[in-house]
């Protein structure tokens, strides 16, 4: 093997090697990207299931409010018409 063919397969062994590199490089920075939108992806489900119990607790609190209203007005109600039936005694 001659000076200049060792020189070449040196020269493209370099080149190989530091295309390895950046493909290295580029993959990695592929997965940081991937890392940074899992991470987005986690805070948004996160956000979204204390949106949905937030949500959750004032439907629970609408509903308790209506029910009682709802007592209130059936016993009022109830208690007028006792009041009209006694009345006509």
């Amino acid at each position: 093997m001659n000076q200049s063919s060792v020189f070449s397969q040196m020269q493209q062994f370099g080149v190989g090697w530091v295309k390895l590199w950046a493909d290295s490089a580029t993959k990695l920075a592929e997965l940081a990207q991937v890392d940074k939108l899992e991470k987005q992806g986690v805070a948004t489900a996160n956000s979204a299931v204390d949106e949905a119990g937030r949500l959750a607790k004032e439907v629970i609190a609408s509903a308790e409010s209506l029910s009682a209203q709802w007592r209130k007005t059936v016993t009022s109600y109830a208690e007028r018409t006792l009041d009209l039936v006694g009345s006509k005694d």
